[in-house]
């Protein structure tokens, strides 16, 4: 098995993982559409007053495709170490446990930054975004599915149930959706929401996408993204590394 403790391999087996259901990638996308076409329409015939609110919450709908699959791979790994019982066997293989989990990590980041594609494709036309400007458009999805990823895998190192794990998944759900700028500005949350919308991965990833419509990159949104997508990361890993020692 020489060469095999490249972490190459561990994202190429956490790949074939994915795509054994040959639909998944089809799903996400029609549910991205659904969500974009029928919350983004209806929205935007009610709410006046931002401008073009279909625009305004159309990266909004990807971003929630990004926090589905990210949970995904989080699942993954909790029904490896609860369901199937194979951590343990995972972990004789000629790979190091810190490398180990931060290839898990980072796997689960491009397998959320690939099923989100088809919808950053779809944003990038609506907002008419250059090919550079698409590029940092792929960079603010893979930021944000690092975030959640990482909440993912604290959650999945957590749980000892299957009941558990959803529930932590669907707080997470509302928390980014609702106590952030997805739907509305900031300037009209409440102070107590608008300062967790600080803190919310969301926040700075919806903004830094709604700003790529005017043409520039705005470094003040995305280091703030930047910097919870490292810090969420880091903890999941943390955790993960934990649920390694026997």
């Amino acid at each position: 098995m020489a060469g095999s403790n490249s972490p190459i391999h561990v994202i190429e087996r956490d790949f074939r993982v994915f795509f054994a259901d040959r639909f998944l990638l089809v799903i996400m996308f029609v549910n991205f559409m659904i969500d974009l076409g029928v919350s983004g329409l209806s929205l935007s015939a009610l709410i006046t007053g931002y401008g073009n609110y279909f625009l305004y919450i159309a990266p909004g709908a990807n971003l929630v495709t990004a926090t589905v699959a990210s949970f995904q791979s989080g699942r993954d790994i909790w029904r490896e170490r609860i369901i199937h019982d194979t951590q343990s066997y995972l972990l004789t293989l000629p790979f190091g446990k810190s490398r180990f989990a931060f290839s898990r990590l980072f796997s689960g980041m491009l397998r959320t930054t690939l099923t989100t594609m088809p919808g950053t494709i779809v944003i990038a036309v609506l907002y008419h975004l250059s090919f550079p400007l698409f590029l940092v458009g792929m960079l603010i999805m893979m930021l944000f599915s690092g975030a959640v990823c990482g909440l993912s895998v604290v959650a999945a190192s957590m749980a000892s149930s299957l009941e558990l794990f959803t529930t932590v998944r669907s707080t997470a759900q509302v928390y980014l959706s609702f106590f952030s700028t997805q739907f509305y500005p900031a300037s009209i949350l409440p102070p107590a929401v608008s300062i967790l919308s600080n803190f919310n991965p969301m926040t700075w990833a919806v903004e830094s996408f709604r700003d790529l419509q005017s043409g520039v990159v705005d470094v003040a949104l995305l280091a703030p993204l930047t910097g919870l997508a490292l810090a969420l990361l880091f903890t999941g890993y943390l955790f993960y590394r934990r649920t390694m020692e026997y």
